[in-house]
């Protein structure tokens, strides 16, 4: 397994994965304006030499957000997950933020669980965030605080 942060050049790869594995997937123009934002980053997941997940967060001073994560659809259910937002709050640590904060559509229980596992918590709703075919669906908002934490 190997994490690395990715490049523009990697952009058809993340928007197959994301397309073909969630249900609010970013276009491939969400991705390139997010790859010009100074303050975006992205990592990857690979087993193997084969890119199996992604996460975006931006990092402003010390507050972190994920923007987007995903496994692909075949990778699922492994452990990748946790051990892809693991390592990226591990990154965000060393970067100097104190908060995270990310959202996931209500009822995706795997995502919730993953992330109540990680340390985050729930600290609100968002009505009608997710557009999911034709029907608006909300978004819980969770966060973890990170100051004290190593997450080795």
């Amino acid at each position: 397994m190997n994490f690395h942060y990715l490049t523009k050049d990697e952009i058809n790869i993340i928007v197959n994965i994301d397309k073909e594995s969630n249900k609010t997937p970013w276009s491939l123009h969400d991705y390139e304006e997010s790859f010009k934002n100074p303050h975006h980053y992205f990592v990857g997941y690979s087993i193997n030499n084969k890119l199996i997940g992604i996460c975006a967060y931006s990092l402003v001073i010390d507050e972190a957000e994920i923007l987007q994560i995903v496994i692909e659809k075949e990778s699922q259910g492994n452990g990748y997950g946790y051990q892809l937002l693991n390592h990226v709050c591990n990154l965000v640590i060393a970067q100097k933020a104190t908060q995270i904060f990310l959202e996931v559509m209500v009822g995706n229980t795997n995502a919730i669980n993953l992330y109540h596992k990680l340390g985050f918590n729930i600290i609100g709703k968002r009505k009608n965030y997710y557009r999911v075919e034709g029907k608006s669906i909300d978004a819980i908002l969770m966060a973890k605080t990170l100051i004290g934490f190593d997450l080795s």
